[in-house]
């Protein structure tokens, strides 16, 4: 065991040297020691791990959070959660890369994908490195389109990107997903190119999904296509909307809402979401926290990827915080 002396010569350099940044030279003319001695005192610290070094790589994977993920699993009954972070940059940085390689490793074992819309998944479908995928996987939209929320920057659809990452081709769906009555819905509906094109998607094996918080973000904009009478506004208020998966409303709950915005949406339904093997859903923001709780006590999601914060602020409200 060494010194107590001989310790505090050790942090004092390794002080001097890691924190307020002076040579190994300028350590040694300080505590009187030569420099070869110095170098050694450096080499003991990291040995006796009086000093650890960690390298935050902005470009690796990022870090995923055991407590966290193991709480989200106990609380919504999720198969897997992957709560991350990474070191400068933000929430949904970390959650687009986490989602992007999840893609990478459930692509190759699944013989079709849906792909919802939504400002998270465009992130992780363009942080998605392109796959020599053969055969490749039909890659399906379980929604209408939206051009404020399924374009990337460039322009292209996020459907079209996700596909030619993968090798694939898109399955096109040309349709708005918000329509101003239920009589469109049903008469786009009975169109066959768009009919199929829906009960297809309704049969992927992997689904990824945004997923909304009322009042936030996108979804006002999804109610405002709608284009809702007064009344019908009452009506959609009464019921308590919290969040929103592929365009359908949900309540604190979990509870799907009906009429009116349940017959305006031209997606997959709630119930055909239920039954997809797998739906991936992903989120950043606590500022989303209780619409996302609303959507995971659906049971639509099984695989939910969030960055910290949400997955913090999620925990605190359903009094689940884990020990993180």
């Amino acid at each position: 065991m060494p010194a107590p002396r001989d310790t505090a010569v050790i942090v004092r350099a390794a002080r001097l040297y890691y924190e307020q940044g002076h040579s190994q030279t300028q350590v040694a003319a300080e505590l009187g020691l030569s420099r070869s001695n110095v170098s050694r005192i450096l080499t003991q610290a990291r040995d006796r791990g009086i000093v650890e070094i960690t390298i935050h790589d902005p470009e690796g994977p990022p870090r995923r959070d055991d407590a966290l993920e193991a709480a989200l699993r106990a609380s919504f009954s999720l198969r897997e959660a992957h709560v991350v972070s990474a070191p400068r940059t933000t929430g949904m940085e970390a959650v687009a890369r986490e989602g992007a390689a999840l893609l990478v490793e459930r692509a190759p074992h699944v013989g079709s994908i849906g792909v919802s819309w939504g400002q998270t998944v465009q992130s992780v479908v363009e942080q998605l490195e392109t796959q020599n995928l053969r055969p490749p996987p039909r890659v399906l939209p379980l929604v209408g389109g939206h051009s404020a929320l399924d374009q990337l920057d460039a322009g292209e659809s996020v459907l079209r990107v996700l596909a030619s990452r993968l090798g694939a081709r898109p399955e096109t769906l040309y349709a708005p997903a918000m329509l101003e009555s239920a009589t469109a819905v049903e008469t786009l509906r009975s169109e066959s190119s768009i009919g199929q094109v829906l009960a297809d998607a309704a049969q992927v094996e992997l689904a990824l999904v945004g997923m909304g918080s009322a009042g936030v973000h996108s979804s006002p904009h999804i109610v405002s296509l709608m284009k809702l009478t007064e009344s019908e506004h009452a009506a959609f208020d009464k019921q308590h909307p919290v969040g929103d998966v592929c365009g359908r409303f949900v309540d604190a709950h979990g509870v799907p809402l009906g009429a009116p915005t349940d017959q305006r949406v031209l997606a997959v339904t709630f119930s055909q979401l239920l039954r997809i093997p797998e739906v991936v859903g992903v989120a950043a923001g606590a500022e989303k926290a209780p619409g996302v709780m609303g959507v995971l006590r659906s049971g639509a999601i099984h695989t939910a990827v969030f960055d910290v914060e949400l997955a913090r602020e999620i925990l605190a409200r359903s009094g689940s915080a884990g020990d993180s």
